[in-house]
């Protein structure tokens, strides 16, 4: 986003949680949909730096080894260790202070790590160590979200606030074509690499690559950012981060079915499925962990649930099935 658009979704956002005059941090919990279809709930990680205005960590990245990558708006990327919850950011060596917006969006695809600079308007490339090795494409306005498809190895870069919309980017020519018009934030890709979902004025809109045709409009969520898809007993869903400290599940064949599952938190924005099949999700200063319940996962691309932590009991499973 443009630090102006940043501002305004950020002052949205900050009335929307009622962010207290101490400047406490709120956490998030479980709303009561939340609780009941089983989710869980952990902190990964906490003392991320944020520009004030607007955001604190945004992109994550699963690396070889166990490892993870995450960047945020000051312009940081930092590696942990490990994937463990209760982690530290201060406890991890900056790798690249790259300038407030050139660290955003990043995405995975083979062994090489794809980050946006959002105020440089390009998509550059690392390696797994965080070493930058080189410009994959420039020209893209308020370059902000990317994510890798797999299939066709392509990646998708949004613009959030210049109106250039969406970039289809070969990264391994730097090539890149525009596939839509418009100010778009978080997006996902399918598991069969058919359809891309991306947020656009606060409605996740599902669009079939093939030929740009609308196959999913999930309406209006206040805030709506990031977004990741279901598999196991959470395929058809998707989850979508929002700047208002919530995040929702919404049915794919019936937009209207839609359930608040975290609530409390900060300004959120972008999501990142985990192997293990939970999904990372940041806040102002933070990122979280959602636990699917018994017999879901987070994710795309995911296989099986992990082990839930201690609420998505069989019972509990059923129950959120029973609700659609």
């Amino acid at each position: 986003m443009s630090q102006l658009a940043v501002f305004f979704r950020w002052v949205v956002g900050s009335l929307a949680i009622g962010v207290a005059s101490t400047g406490a941090v709120a956490n998030p919990v479980l709303a009561s949909d939340g609780l009941t279809a089983g989710f869980g709930l952990s902190q990964f990680a906490d003392g991320f730096p944020s520009t004030g205005f607007c955001c604190g960590p945004i992109g994550i990245a699963f690396l070889d080894g166990g490892k993870v990558m995450v960047s945020d708006y000051p312009g940081n990327v930092r590696i942990f260790a490990t994937d463990a919850d209760g982690q530290h950011a201060g406890s991890f060596p900056v790798l690249d202070s790259l300038g407030q917006g050139n660290a955003v969006g990043l995405a995975r695809l083979g062994n090489f790590i794809y980050l946006t600079q959002q105020t440089l308007g390009r998509v550059v490339k690392l390696t797994q160590a965080g070493i930058m090795v080189g410009l994959v494409t420039d020209g893209i306005p308020s370059a902000t979200a990317i994510v890798a498809n797999p299939v066709n190895g392509k990646l998708y870069v949004s613009d959030c606030c210049s109106g250039s919309g969406i970039w289809i980017v070969d990264p391994a020519t730097g090539a890149k074509i525009q596939f839509k018009t418009g100010n778009f934030d978080g997006m996902s890709v399918s598991s069969d690499g058919a359809t891309l979902y991306a947020e656009l004025g606060g409605s996740i809109i599902g669009y079939r690559l093939s030929d740009g045709a609308v196959v999913f409009n999930s309406g209006f969520i206040s805030g709506a950012d990031g977004t990741e898809l279901g598999a196991g007993t959470l395929a058809g869903e998707i989850f979508v981060n929002t700047n208002n400290g919530e995040l929702w599940e919404v049915s794919l064949t019936n937009p209207a079915d839609k359930h608040l599952i975290v609530n409390g938190g900060t300004r959120g924005d972008f999501v990142t499925a985990d192997p293990n099949g939970t999904l990372l999700f940041t806040q102002t200063t933070d990122i979280w962990r959602l636990t699917a319940p018994a017999g879901g996962c987070i994710g795309a691309n995911c296989n099986s649930a992990p082990e839930p932590g201690g609420l998505a009991l069989a019972g509990l499973a059923a129950i959120r099935r029973r609700r659609h």
